[in-house]
């Protein structure tokens, strides 16, 4: 196996852990040492896994302390589209506010969209297979430029405005939904399926793919959900 497929892997274990409630917001990760004796790697795939998730705002490394895991809470967006906090916050709510804004959006882009719409569609799903194998970090910024893309397509300013505003949620559902092999795939030929039916423009099609593609994505327990869990478990004990 490669170096960066390793890194690639590595990232996954710790989304996973952090998922599943392991570490909380704002708590800080092991140090490096027993991470790599932990996930079985060197120090130089951890750095990498651990830069790669930094991108992804899933983590912050601060000099001289340590790798935290991050809060929704400091994302750069205004209080008004924040919950009092994240922890009340599933992966369910942010699938139907997806399913919500995506679907109708969908539709309309099927009405409104042009070629050269069309081929940057076409030219993220390639960005998307390109990163398949090694570099997870790429292939969720190119998934979510994709759904970006047509929300855009559908030229309905209120459904953009809705998009921006549940961006960051939609950022970390795509991270803590991506800790399973194969599942960048299974989203690629979703996005493949979705540009083909956009070309024919076909509204009912296009609507059953991002159906399909979004309840997918609800096999996942909630990160927030499992990070209170866990702490009931603690307190408990």
């Amino acid at each position: 196996m490669q170096k960066q497929s390793l890194s690639n892997q590595a990232m996954r274990e710790i989304i996973s852990m952090i998922a599943d409630g392991s570490y909380g917001v704002g708590e800080r990760l092991p140090a490096e040492r027993a991470l790599c004796e932990h996930l079985g790697i060197s120090r130089g795939t951890l750095r990498k896994a651990l830069e790669g998730l930094e991108k992804l705002g899933v983590v912050s490394i601060r000099a001289n302390s340590g790798v935290y895991v991050n809060s929704l809470a400091d994302a750069k967006l205004t209080q008004r589209f924040l919950p009092p906090e994240f922890d009340s916050v599933r992966l369910e709510d942010i699938i139907r506010a997806r399913k919500a804004i995506e679907i109708p959006a969908c539709c309309l882009a099927c009405e409104r969209i042009d070629d050269r719409s069309l081929d940057n569609l076409e030219h993220l799903v390639g960005q998307m297979e390109e990163a398949i194998e090694d570099d997870l970090a790429s292939f969720l910024k190119h998934d979510m430029l994709f759904h970006q893309a047509i929300v855009n397509a559908s030229q309905n300013p209120v459904l953009a405005r809705a998009f921006e505003a549940i961006y960051e949620y939609h950022r970390f559902s795509s991270v803590f939904t991506s800790q399973r092999q194969g599942e960048e795939r299974i989203a690629s030929d979703y996005h493949t399926h979705l540009v083909a039916a956009l070309r024919k423009r076909d509204a009912s099609l296009c609507q059953r793919i991002m159906s399909e593609h979004l309840d997918h994505m609800q096999k996942y327990n909630s990160p927030a959900k499992g990070r209170t869990n866990n702490r009931k478990k603690k307190e408990r004990a």
